[in-house]
């Protein structure tokens, strides 16, 4: 049968040629990738129109499911600020997104109280002193059997307790962040400071000037957001697929369309009433600007293959059928194309996979760029 070609006239001047092939033969000839099209460009063409040549690369495709989460902190990088004593806010300049150190002045709180509880530590270390030297004392009257036993008990009770309470209200004062030699020194303060116990931001802030503050009130919170994670939602059916150090990728569909890698650091033991599972994974990255809060599509590969593949740019959808261009003859000057019927699947990084694969060699030449333009260019139907 004598071969027809066609020379399709593009933007660049690519010649059309008409397809001489029959109605009743075609639908056959594509199932066997022998289709009677042939596509010449002269190399002149090839290099003006940017067009491009290359092989079928090996390439691992896998089956991709989505799951959502967060980002999030861990515990150790997340602090509630709030206060063992209550008191009114007498000074803060701080507003949510400050950063801080750790060791800085967060709040100054203030309360007449404070003064009271200096005192009686004050009061409490004088007496202690003189209830050590009676317990020594008595103590050796009665090895001279001079007192009685009850007296002497009555003094070692009188030293130990206020030892004890001297002891508690020590604990207590530094807690507040009160100079104890300051105390014992008679300088006593109405006010105490409570400091950042870690460096970060401000995220959360509930108090201003005045606020009364009870004890179980958080006034602020501060988040180093220096190492985040992702705190993912795993459902039942796809936890068993999931392996601590297992690589994915995840994208901030509020942000951006770039994706990021992160690695599975933990995989939780519990399902819970959703029937998901917490999955912690840390992002490879550390130097993006990721905020806690931000919502998360994240992408697992299963159940990996290796298939011979070409780039996306070498496929060319018709009639819901994938076409690509096989280099079959080059001269001089001119490259020899035809187009051949491929089983393939979706696209991953850039490449899709050629199914029917066995019928390819890896030394075969396909045009991996402008494919689109010679298809989208040619008049007819490539389904005959």
């Amino acid at each position: 049968m004598k071969t027809p070609y066609i020379y399709f006239i593009l933007s660049l001047s690519l010649l059309v040629l008409s397809c001489n092939s029959t109605e009743s033969n075609s639908e056959e000839k594509e199932e066997s990738h022998d289709n009677d099209e042939h596509i010449i460009l002269t190399k002149t063409q090839f290099e003006n129109g940017n067009f491009a040549l290359g092989n079928a690369d090996t390439i691992e495709f896998s089956n991709r499911f989505r799951v959502t989460g967060m980002i999030d902190v861990p515990p150790e990088n997340r602090a509630s600020i709030n206060s063992f004593f209550e008191g009114y806010v007498s000074k803060t300049t701080l507003l949510i997104g400050n950063k801080v150190e750790k060791g800085d002045l967060l709040v100054t709180l203030e309360n007449p109280e404070f003064i009271k509880l200096q005192q009686t530590y004050l009061e409490n270390l004088s007496q202690l002193d003189y209830l050590k030297s009676e317990f020594e004392r008595k103590k050796n009257l009665l090895e001279d059997l001079v007192i009685s036993e009850k007296v002497f008990q009555k003094a070692k009770s009188d030293y130990l307790t206020t030892k004890a309470s001297v002891s508690g209200l020590e604990k207590t004062l530094q807690l507040m962040n009160v100079s104890l030699d300051k105390v014992r020194n008679g300088n006593f303060n109405s006010e105490i400071h409570i400091y950042a116990p870690l460096s970060g931001k401000i995220s959360k802030l509930n108090i201003s000037q005045g606020t009364f503050v009870n004890k179980s009130m958080m006034m602020m919170e501060i988040l180093d957001t220096d190492h985040v994670h992702l705190e993912l939602d795993i459902f039942e059916k796809d936890i068993m697929k999931i392996k601590e150090e297992q690589p994915l990728t995840f994208k901030l569909p509020e942000q951006t369309d770039q994706e990021f890698i992160a690695h599975v650091k933990l995989v939780g033991a519990e399902i819970s009433s959703n029937r998901t599972v917490k999955v912690h994974a840390h992002p490879d990255d550390d130097n993006q600007n990721f905020a806690v809060g931000m919502y998360v599509e994240a992408f697992f590969n299963d159940n990996p293959q290796k298939h011979l593949a070409l780039p996306q740019t070498a496929f060319v959808e018709k009639n819901n059928k994938q076409y690509v261009l096989k280099l079959i003859e080059e001269t001089n000057g001119e490259y020899t194309f035809e187009s051949v019927l491929m089983k393939t699947s979706d696209p991953q990084n850039g490449s899709q996979p050629l199914l029917n694969e066995k019928e390819i060699t890896p030394d075969e030449k396909f045009l991996i760029k402008g494919a689109f333009d010679i298809f989208g260019g040619a008049s007819g139907d490539y389904d005959h």
